[in-house]
């Protein structure tokens, strides 16, 4: 069964340059994992999370490698929108609240930043939510324990970043360390930081952008 509907039409998606379904597609992924473990998670938030991460996975490569994929593109077009009611119900963490400020200061497009970053708040975010990301991975068929969850998923992440043609770390988009420590005061204001499953402040916000250099 297709993904066409009258609301979510991937026909409209099929002209759109690779960078724009790689930049929106990964932002949508972001959205699902975010979501997924948020202070504030609810039953709710959980099923349509863990189900837009299962389409989102399974479909970005496919979008990228064939345009006129009208399956992977619904598939994408309804994972982008269980995501965002996931994020309706639980929000989202400290990938957000480090990715805005990125874009303020370098005028850095929004899932350029996120690409960035959300590896490494996975990888440090591992030592406290591992057991839920290691649901996220056996949603998508692979076996993680709660110790390896947190790297098992940034790798992924970073998989899925490179298929994109995106970013990797913050020189790549000619972060400046100087700046670190301005960047890191605007993190923790970020009202997204407040719902990150680990506790989450300015000083927690430089370690993730040294991490991410």
């Amino acid at each position: 069964v297709g993904f066409r509907s009258t609301i979510l039409d991937p026909v409209v998606t099929q002209t759109q340059p690779k960078s724009v379904t790689a930049t929106a597609g990964y932002d949508a992924i972001s959205h699902a994992v975010e979501s997924f473990v948020t202070s504030c998670r609810t039953p709710i938030s959980d099923i349509f999370a863990r189900d837009a991460w299962q389409l989102l996975n399974s479909n970005f490569e496919r979008v990228l490698e064939k345009s006129t994929d009208l399956n992977a593109r619904g598939a994408m077009l309804l994972g982008a929108h269980e995501a965002g009611i996931a994020i309706a119900q639980s929000m989202l963490g400290a990938t957000h609240a480090c990715a805005n400020p990125l874009t303020v200061m370098y005028g850095t497009t929004h899932a350029v930043a996120i690409s960035v970053m959300l590896p490494h708040v996975v990888r440090w975010n591992g030592r406290v939510v591992g057991n839920r990301y290691a649901d996220l991975l056996r949603a998508s068929g692979r076996t993680a324990t709660t110790n390896s969850a947190g790297d098992l998923l940034a790798t992924r992440l970073e998989e899925l970043a490179r298929l994109g043609g995106l970013p990797g770390t913050l020189r790549d988009i000619n972060a400046v360390k100087g700046d670190f420590s301005a960047l890191a005061e605007n993190a923790a204001t970020q009202w997204t930081g407040t719902f990150n499953p680990r506790p989450f402040d300015a000083k927690a916000a430089l370690d993730l952008y040294e991490r991410a250099y």
